[in-house]
């Protein structure tokens, strides 16, 4: 029978959870490649009159090499930001130091969520770190859905469990190069 690990050895061992977020901070491109992506199915409508192999034409060719430029573009203006779970103790002080509002009792929140949000952004962020000032920076800057993400990454990091999830991805891979390699 083997002995359990000692409190102090699992103590050693333990890495808080971390979450990611990309985002391309230049949105005024998604317009354009919504325009592009319409251009495209318009231009792959009209007939090419050659067979199905040679169905772009010179036109949707042109538009798809557009999209795929402005997509290396877009890719250039993504910013990645890294969040890391507090500890428990460390939450619950955070959270201790933003009582909600009556107006957020009344919707059942534990916390102030205007003071809150910025205050754990700032706090679960690795990449870039970030003081609470800058946080609400963010905040006053990005769009709602762009905050929201950061908010969510960095809830998630101290209040979801870390589980071991299945990757399609990562299985169609496999199995396609092992059928490849037999």
């Amino acid at each position: 029978m083997t002995n359990p690990p000692a409190v102090a050895d699992i103590l050693g061992r333990i890495k808080r959870p971390e979450k990611t977020v990309s985002l391309c901070l230049a949105g005024d491109l998604q317009a354009e490649l919504e325009d592009l992506e319409r251009a495209l199915a318009a231009a792959r409508e009209r007939p090419s009159g050659g067979t199905l192999a040679e169905s772009a034409t010179p036109e949707a060719r042109q538009i798809a090499q557009q999209i795929q430029d402005l997509q290396a573009r877009m890719r250039e203006h993504v910013t990645v930001f890294r969040f890391r779970g507090l500890s428990s103790k460390g939450y619950s002080d955070l959270v201790a130091q933003h009582p909600p509002t009556a107006e957020d009792k009344e919707e059942a929140s534990d916390v102030n969520w205007k003071t809150f949000a910025p205050g754990l952004v700032a706090a679960c962020a690795v990449s870039p770190p970030m003081t609470v000032e800058e946080a609400g920076q963010l905040a006053d800057a990005l769009t709602q859905a762009q905050w929201d993400a950061l908010v969510v990454a960095a809830y998630s990091t101290c209040k979801r469990d870390v589980d071991i999830p299945f990757s399609y991805a990562a299985s169609a891979v496999l199995q396609a190069s092992a059928k490849n390699s037999k």
